[in-house]
């Protein structure tokens, strides 16, 4: 989700990971309705980017079973790790959130229902 960032539209954007790309999902500041998902936690509202990870558990636990779920959240750990010492080292501030309503960010973000919401990770100035 983008809030405030110089070239980049306000809105809910889709990674696309074939293209290395970010498609427009929804137009529009939707981070005081993340704020409120993620159980009032204000300072949402000021951070320029939100990442928010998400997962179609059915792709990994098809082939690995139950344990898949497992391979699915050590892969996103790793992934927010990396964005937050990338943050780091750019000076910017990050913090991994996992307190929040699940059907209400799935909301916000228009998420299909086979998407589970994992992490949000703000990002910004500290």
């Amino acid at each position: 989700m983008v809030g405030a960032v110089t070239g980049l539209e306000a809105g809910v954007y889709h990674y696309r990971p074939a293209l290395h790309a970010l498609a427009l999902r929804q137009g529009g500041d939707r981070r005081v309705d993340l704020a409120d998902a993620a159980l009032d936690q204000d300072w949402f509202v000021t951070a320029p980017v939100i990442l928010a990870f998400a997962a179609e558990l059915e792709r990994t636990t098809r082939k690995y079973g139950e344990r898949g779920v497992r391979y699915v959240h050590i892969e996103v750990g790793h992934a927010a790790q990396n964005v937050c010492l990338m943050a780091t080292s750019l000076g910017l501030g990050s913090v991994t959130v996992g307190a929040f309503d699940d059907a209400a960010v799935q909301a916000v973000l228009q998420l299909p229902e086979s998407e589970a919401p994992l992490y949000l990770l703000p990002v910004g100035r500290q």
